[in-house]
């Protein structure tokens, strides 16, 4: 038997980081989650929610992005964990919606922090895992915001925007190691992130797509899982947005 493929998904408890950890354990992975609040949703003695019997068990670590402590110390224990690693889904991140000329520097700065240079911060840590040679993949969960821009989310735009330019710098940088680097760009996902938005504004939303319905975190994971098996696809991003058409 094949010694399954290893890959940290960050944010991995809810939403679309549950979904592409659940989708890829089904598949055969070896996951390896993080989550920063605990709410009792993990057990990490056990496999993840849901019933993944005859798949590897999803593993979880504790890390906070905004911090350096807590992501150094995350990576240090998934080296020791695993010894290797084939990808990464760098999908954690938070929103904090305002006006951009009324935002206290203090809040910019924490979204970038979490959104963008935790993320830069743990693939560095954990470039060293992949084998030389390797078909390994990262791929970094930005948003639609970072490729259109969207008022009341300037911050967030610039962080995910920041994330897409960070991929294309993977691309160039890790490829000669057998290392792809892509992301995805999801645009109005049904999830906790997004429950918030009253109804006017998810027919707003909804009537921009050309599908004309809420995506959900599977279709996602479904761009994922594909970024993770295309062997001649690096330093793209895809966007999951239902044809967004404005």
């Amino acid at each position: 038997m094949s010694t399954p493929k290893t890959v940290v998904v960050t944010g991995a408890t809810r939403g679309i980081g549950r979904a592409i950890a659940d989708r890829l354990a089904h598949a055969g992975w070896r996951v390896i989650g993080t989550y920063c609040r605990d709410h009792g949703e993990v057990d990490r003695n056990r496999p993840h929610a849901g019933n993944v019997d005859a798949v590897p068990a999803i593993g979880f670590v504790r890390m906070d992005l905004r911090s350096d402590r807590s992501v150094d110390a995350a990576a240090d224990a998934i080296a020791a964990h695993t010894g290797r690693l084939d990808a990464i889904v760098n999908n954690a991140g938070t929103t904090d919606d305002g006006a951009f000329l009324s935002m206290e520097t203090g809040r910019i700065a924490a979204l970038l922090e979490a959104n963008l240079f935790g993320t830069i911060r743990l693939t560095w840590a954990l470039l060293p895992l992949f084998r030389a040679g390797s078909d390994a993949s990262i791929v970094n969960i930005a948003s639609l915001a970072g490729v259109v821009g969207k008022e009341g989310q300037v911050s967030y735009a610039a962080s995910k925007g920041g994330l897409i330019g960070f991929t294309k710098l993977l691309a160039r940088k890790t490829s000669r190691t057998g290392v792809r680097a892509n992301a995805v760009a999801p645009g109005f996902i049904a999830t906790e992130m997004t429950e918030r938005l009253d109804d006017g504004m998810v027919r707003h939303i909804v009537h921009g797509t050309s599908l004309h319905r809420i995506g959900d975190p599977g279709d996602v994971a479904d761009a994922v899982t594909f970024l993770l098996a295309a062997r001649y696809v690096n330093g793209t991003t895809i966007k999951v947005d239902g044809g967004f058409k404005r």
